[in-house]
């Protein structure tokens, strides 16, 4: 039988336990990987948090001193003395019952997540491009700010008020405050001109000012010329042939032409905005290229 040696990081790992829990580790589990995880496991140390809490209680003469010192405990042992002498509490220590958030309002705080965040994924992967018009994002711009600070505001405040989360949980917090803020956000200067060239959309053209055709390419964007005033996940038509973008110079206005309202448009063609320039389009992201002699891009 072969026998596994550990990766130099386990016996990192081991060799900082021992020397916390002041133990030495076995010679043979040096050299057998399955030796060193079981002897790993029954010996990892405990958390911070589960030391400070039985420093507390031992400070408060609420549990006697336990046989090993609360830092140099390992996990298991930390959750036996938590679980056994974890204190009663009394009758002006009973915290209320926890507050249920009504059912419907957990699922509508879930929707405006996955709208607000999984949706513009969505389209800008798999959809054709969509550019929100310079007009709306000018709109948006302050109010979008307010609704996306509101809304991980109404976020932060659920998590405190109804799951009871903390200074222990920074993390999660903060986490949930941005997926909010973000949500937000893209729910005002996104997803609604989105939704309006599905009931009212015509065949309609829209200027946008070019920023940079050098940019930086990646897989879901290849050979992009980023437009001003748009939002950063939005900000950018995808591929149209080097021909077509070596006519363009930042500063020209590009006449991007597509299914839409006057709010935003599903590109399908761009011109320059210049009538004197002959140069055409190319298809968009994900579409064959036909060049860059004006044809549309579907």
């Amino acid at each position: 039988m072969t026998v596994r040696r550990p990766s130099s990081t386990k016996v990192e790992r081991a060799k900082w336990i021992a020397l916390r829990i002041n133990e030495a580790i076995p010679d043979g589990a040096l050299g057998d990987d399955k030796a060193l995880s079981a002897w790993i496991k029954a010996h990892e140390p405990a958390s911070d948090k589960q030391i400070n809490q039985i420093k507390r209680w031992i400070a408060s003469g609420k549990i006697e001193m336990p046989p090993r010192y609360p830092h140099a405990m390992t996990a298991a042992e930390a959750r036996r003395i938590i679980a056994a002498d974890r204190p009663a509490r009394t009758r002006d220590e009973e915290r209320p019952a926890r507050r249920q958030l009504p059912w419907i309002a957990r699922k509508l705080l879930w929707l405006w997540v996955l709208v607000g965040v999984a949706v513009p994924m969505v389209v800008g992967v798999f959809i054709p491009l969509f550019l929100p018009s310079t007009e709306w994002a000018a709109l948006m711009g302050k109010p979008s700010l307010a609704i996306g600070l509101v809304s991980a505001a109404v976020y932060v405040l659920v998590l405190r008020k109804y799951l009871e989360l903390w200074d222990d949980y920074p993390i999660i917090i903060g986490g949930a405050a941005l997926l909010a803020f973000v949500a937000g956000r893209n729910i005002a200067i996104l997803i609604i001109p989105m939704i309006f060239p599905l009931f009212t959309g015509a065949h309609v053209e829209l200027s946008y000012t070019v920023v940079q055709i050098d940019g930086f390419e990646s897989k879901g964007c290849r050979r992009p010329i980023k437009l001003d005033g748009l939002p950063l996940m939005f900000r950018e038509l995808c591929g149209f042939p080097d021909s077509f973008r070596q006519s363009l110079a930042p500063g020209m206005r590009l006449s991007v032409a597509g299914n839409g309202t006057r709010y935003g448009l599903y590109v399908e063609s761009a011109r320059p905005a210049d009538p004197a320039s002959t140069d055409g389009a190319s298809q968009p992201r994900g579409a064959r290229d036909t060049g860059g002699d004006g044809s549309s891009l579907r």
